[in-house]
């Protein structure tokens, strides 16, 4: 079943250029699907790049002004997102229509392929925005004047239906061209079914804590069927050009021109481990960040949730992404995966070896980053797997700027009791208790829909940053 989901009446926080792409449904002219197709795959530059979530886990600090790392930023508007909900929705309508059809399909991928595409798509933005907001409108949103006030479902209504869509979504499937307008994967529906698979081994990990036998039973599906090597690799291709090219250079070069966003203390401390500043006991560190432009050679990392104006002092990240236009930006990797795979191990999920699965996720880490393989071969030598703790540091490193998927599997493997321990910075701004949880409803939410809004808060929990949502078992 295909649940029409999008809302109207919201902003979104990430800087996304929707352009012209809501065009007025009354309006006479056809919308064409690709060009939908394009505009909703644009959303995921910014989703991907977003600065905050790589603030919550410490990959990153902040330079002169702390505020972002101090978790000034309560409500999160999300407009946006049900804007790119509402193309895709509009991409799947007018291929199941019978007046519209036969014409999206001509010169085009079939009915089916772009049917699914739209609708793969559309399950990673709605996960996406139910590990940040929890509760959502979900099965009544999106309907117009058929549902101005739609509720909230809950997590595990919203879990259920993804899964539901997903499944059908790889079912549909086709041998042949995928859909005009993709310049994710370029039409390849291999690599449509790849995404599918991984997205789906993601969201049944995402269930260790709240539903383990629905994860069991829907990570053995994706299994032998997600990401199998590092070439593989999911992400979003930026281009060598204004129009398309890499936030993190844009923040860096034109148009912001801020020398901000530096390597966290805590992250070039854990992966400096046993050895030196300027020689890491992670090989890693030296693929990722930069040395100190007033130490050279030396990996420092900068105090988190604090201001740190001499810039120069500390790390940056590494220059092939915030000076690189067309360094990419990846969705899901191969590592991860692996991880995924060594923890399910762990679970008792699969009949799997978790300590040969940690061995390969560290190495195909090592292999993304460019570390030798001597290099890789050493580090994992001084670094075996003796349990699942091992699988959460690993993973928190193999992750590294994957902002939202890193924030919510930091959640999740806590609430397994396995994470990388991080610690909130001590004067917090907002109403933030500790490392946020959750981020809060726009904050026109509770005007604007305050019925099924106040129902949301009653059952989830107060709308603030610390409340554990039910899928980090809350």
């Amino acid at each position: 079943m295909v649940f029409t989901v999008v809302f109207a009446g919201f902003t979104s926080c990430e800087t996304v250029d929707f352009a012209d792409i809501n065009q007025n449904p009354n309006e006479p002219n056809q919308p064409v699907a690709s060009s939908l197709l394009a505009n909703a795959e644009g959303a995921l530059a910014d989703l991907l790049t977003a600065t905050t979530p790589n603030l919550y886990v410490q990959y990153l600090s902040n330079g002169q002004y702390e505020e972002e790392s101090r978790y000034q930023t309560l409500n999160w508007d999300w407009e946006g997102w049900y804007a790119v909900l509402t193309d895709l929705q509009r991409v799947i309508d007018l291929n199941t229509n019978e007046d519209t059809r036969e014409a999206t399909a001509t010169g085009d991928a079939s009915n089916a392929n772009q049917i699914a595409v739209a609708t793969i798509l559309r399950v990673y933005f709605l996960e996406m925005m139910t590990t940040r907001w929890g509760q959502i409108p979900y099965s009544e949103a999106l309907q117009g004047l058929d549902a101005q006030f739609p509720t909230y479902d809950t997590q595990e209504e919203i879990y259920n239906g993804l899964f539901d869509e997903l499944d059908m979504a790889l079912d549909m499937i086709e041998p042949g061209q995928g859909p005009n307008g993709d310049y994710l994967f370029a039409g390849n529906m291999s690599r449509w079914e790849t995404f599918g698979q991984t997205l789906k081994m993601t969201m049944a990990l995402r269930l260790s804590v709240a539903n383990p036998t629905l994860g069991a039973q829907k990570f053995n599906e994706a299994l032998g069927n997600a990401i199998s090597s590092n070439n593989e690799n999911l992400y979003y291709s930026f281009l060598a050009d204004e129009n398309n090219d890499n936030p993190w250079e844009d923040r860096f070069l034109a148009p912001s021109f801020r020398r901000d966003y530096l390597v966290s203390d805590v992250f070039v401390d854990n992966l400096v481990g046993s050895g030196a500043s300027n020689m890491p006991e992670d090989p890693r560190l030296k693929e990722m960040a930069e040395p100190a432009t007033s130490s050279p050679g030396n990996y420092i990392g900068a105090p988190y949730g604090a201001v740190n104006s001499a810039t120069d002092d500390y790390s940056f990240i590494t220059e092939d992404i915030i000076f690189t236009q067309d360094a990419p930006a990846y969705i899901y990797t191969y590592a991860q995966v692996l991880f995924a795979r060594a923890e399910a191990a762990h679970l008792g999920w699969t009949d799997e070896d978790a300590e040969m699965l940690y061995d390969m996720g560290v190495l195909a880490s090592m292999e993304q980053w460019g570390s030798s393989n001597e290099e890789a071969t050493a580090y994992l030598a001084a670094n075996p797997y003796t349990g699942p703790q091992d699988i959460g540091y690993e993973k928190w490193v193999a992750l590294y700027l994957q902002g939202y998927e890193a924030w919510a599997e930091w959640r999740r493997l806590k609430a397994m009791g396995y994470e990388k321990e991080l610690t909130a910075p001590a004067e917090l701004l907002s109403n933030a208790t500790d490392i946020p949880d959750r981020q809060a409803y726009p904050a026109t939410a509770g005007s604007l829909n305050e019925e099924n809004y106040n129902q949301a808060v009653s059952s989830q929990g107060p709308d603030e940053l610390n409340t554990v949502l039910w899928i980090f078992g809350g």
